[in-house]
């Protein structure tokens, strides 16, 4: 089984890195082979590796300085060798568009933001468009992310995403575990193991791993 799991928005500023970080090295925890791509330009999760501390490789494949199939070629080549492979993806137009065309499983992050909610409509009638040459694929898990559950916004974005017609996660909340997490460069499963950020972390692996497990595959670039 080679799973390309694209963590991608159509714009910036949504937690990408955060959850892609946080779900790779939850699903290596379970014992799964498990590699990350950094896609975007601003190396984030190439930052967040740098102390060596992970538990999973993380490899550079930047997306902006190359054609899309060859890009797509290169992720392919590397999930070959994994379970799965995580794809920070770059908050762009074709960037996104790329890794829908490239990943079975798309975990598409949305904060409390009106901007958010509008651009997740919009990314969703793209992966629509795919769908119909890909056989339904990408599947999406749409997550509302850095929320307060407690608060009135909070729910409202769990209610406005769930009335997509897509998969909804667990919120995932505004934690300061994620943040202690990438200041030592670690995940939050090792830092946080058991709190309240990385059960949301485990909630939404879960849905990764049941529904999706045997129809995520590489395409052909």
């Amino acid at each position: 089984m080679n799973c390309i799991i694209g963590v991608a928005q159509y714009k910036g500023g949504v937690g990408k890195t955060t959850l892609a970080i946080s779900v790779a090295a939850e699903l290596q925890k379970r014992g799964h082979s498990v590699a990350l791509i950094d896609a975007d330009s601003q190396r984030s999760a190439c930052r967040w590796a740098e102390p060596g501390k992970l538990q999973f490789p993380v490899y550079e494949i930047a997306f902006s300085d190359q054609a899309v199939s060859s890009w797509i070629r290169k992720l392919n080549e590397v999930a070959a060798d994994y379970d799965y492979a995580i794809v920070d993806t770059a908050p762009s137009a074709r960037a996104y568009v790329a890794s829908i065309a490239a990943a079975g499983l798309i975990i598409m992050p949305c904060t409390p933001s009106g901007l958010d909610l509008e651009a997740t409509v919009g990314g969703l009638e793209m992966v629509d468009e795919i769908r119909t040459s890909r056989q339904g694929l990408p599947r999406i898990i749409l997550v509302p992310n850095r929320v307060d559950g407690r608060t009135l916004e909070g729910k409202q974005l769990a209610d406005e995403l769930t009335a997509l017609g897509e998969v909804v996660s667990p919120i995932i909340g505004y934690r300061s575990a994620f943040v202690r997490a990438f200041s030592t460069g670690r995940s939050i499963a090792e830092t946080a193991g058991g709190r309240a950020g990385h059960r949301e972390i485990q909630e939404l692996c879960n849905l990764v791993e049941k529904p999706f497990a045997n129809t995520l595959r590489p395409v052909e670039s």
